[in-house]
């Protein structure tokens, strides 16, 4: 068993000069739902899988407990957890913001931290060069004639880029006015500029 990932250039802000620098990136070969969990975890005790369910369904409620007790839980071969807090501008309220809680932050145990460094790791290469910009924008309208919108995350699946460049292509589809940019943050799509609807 292994790890596989991905090495990605790191941008450089505004310019930058120097030695480019990478970041990996972990590829998930799939998700173990909790049907999935139940079932490894009743083949190595003694206990059914409906009762690990239901042990499961304990632990999570001990979470939330702890959680608006205003704790935070730990569990030696697991990890620590705490809640994650977000602050929003609130001009109603004196630029003060507006504070509540978001997620939870977690907080990998030393005794797990050292297993999970003996696992192997094993580098994906990329398996095409990414096409020329004309190719990409043949491609990408193509797309958009049956999908009618992307996101960024949308383009760097269809055409095997990181989200970075995904991102770069975009923008530059937007200034060359193929697209418009509709949205903020995380919650941004790109439609079809309306003259080239009509194309």
């Amino acid at each position: 068993m292994s790890i596989k990932f991905k090495a990605y250039y790191t941008p450089k802000p505004n310019g930058r000069k120097g030695m480019r620098l990478t970041h990996a990136r972990a590829i998930s070969r799939g998700t173990y739902n909790l049907e999935k969990v139940c079932r490894l975890i009743s083949e190595r005790s003694a206990v059914s899988s409906a009762e690990v369910k239901s042990v499961l369904d304990s632990f999570a409620w001990v979470v939330e407990l702890a959680l608006e007790d205003g704790c935070h839980i730990e569990l030696d071969d697991l990890g620590y957890f705490s809640p994650s807090l977000k602050t929003t501008p609130n001009k109603e309220n004196g630029n003060k913001g507006t504070v509540y809680v978001d997620g939870i932050n977690y907080r990998c145990s030393t005794s797990l931290r050292k297993k999970l460094r003996k696992i192997d790791l094993e580098f994906e290469k990329d398996k095409k060069k990414l096409d020329n910009w004309e190719t990409r924008k043949d491609k990408l309208l193509k797309y958009m004639k049956d999908w009618e919108s992307v996101t960024p995350r949308a383009y760097a699946k269809e055409f095997g880029c990181s989200r970075y460049r995904a991102e770069i292509d975009l923008k530059k589809f937007v200034e060359e006015g193929v697209l418009v940019k509709v949205g903020y943050r995380n919650k941004v799509m790109y439609l079809l500029a309306a003259d080239k609807q009509k194309e």
